[in-house]
């Protein structure tokens, strides 16, 4: 096994899962095999151990105090960008992990459908799909995405460039046109990116209409 394949989420965030695991696992089970499991190097893996205070060796992660504990409790749900302030000794992760292990939500919980449309188009739009998400900030989505294991690749020929104003009115003045019609509209683009343009501009209008026969 090449070294790319067995350390394949090397340079990805962790998620929740991930760190749930290494919790459970980590002492009881070889530190090799826990990182062999997850595609992370040992390194990484004891890291994320001493993060969340399951290991003694680094005392600047210590355990977590009931002190840190009650800041999680008070302040998570205004965003983990508020408790990381509040706690420069946790990471971003790591705080997503304690205020799951608390039983800790954000201000509003995600629906199925939110879920659905992040892990469709997450992939290529990145935070952009938050325009389809009503009430979800980039941030939010980022977080999410992160959380569900979701990585931005970006568009395939598009040199992951975010669509501009001019591109965005080019294409809702042509919305009407057939798609290989439309197509030629964005010769910079790929058929991809452009199906999925179309198809959130679409959401946008229908989420549009919803609102306000309400």
């Amino acid at each position: 096994m090449s070294q790319s394949s067995r350390y394949r989420n090397h340079r990805s965030p962790w998620t929740l899962r991930e760190l749930v695991f290494v919790e459970k696992h980590y002492g009881s089970m070889a530190t090799a095999a826990i990182a062999d499991q997850l595609g992370r190097t040992p390194t990484s893996v004891r890291a994320a151990a001493r993060s969340m205070g399951c290991s003694s060796g680094n005392k600047t992660y210590g355990p977590w105090t009931d002190e840190e504990k009650e800041i999680v409790r008070t302040h998570y749900a205004k965003g983990s960008a508020q408790v990381m302030a509040l706690l420069p000794g946790r990471t971003r992760q790591t705080i997503q992990w304690m205020a799951n292990k608390l039983g800790v939500t954000s201000a509003r919980s995600w629906s199925r459908e939110e879920e659905r449309i992040l892990a469709t188009y997450y992939p290529e739009q990145g935070v952009a799909v938050a325009d389809c998400l009503p009430g979800r900030t980039a941030e939010a989505v980022k977080l999410k995405a992160c959380d569900m294991g979701i990585r931005y690749l970006g568009g395939e020929s598009a040199g992951q460039r975010m669509w501009s104003e001019e591109e965005q009115r080019l294409l809702i003045r042509n919305d009407h046109l057939i798609f290989p019609e439309l197509l030629k509209l964005f010769p910079h683009r790929s058929r991809l990116s452009v199906k999925t343009a179309r198809e959130r501009l679409r959401r946008k209008k229908k989420m549009a209409v919803q609102r306000s026969s309400r």
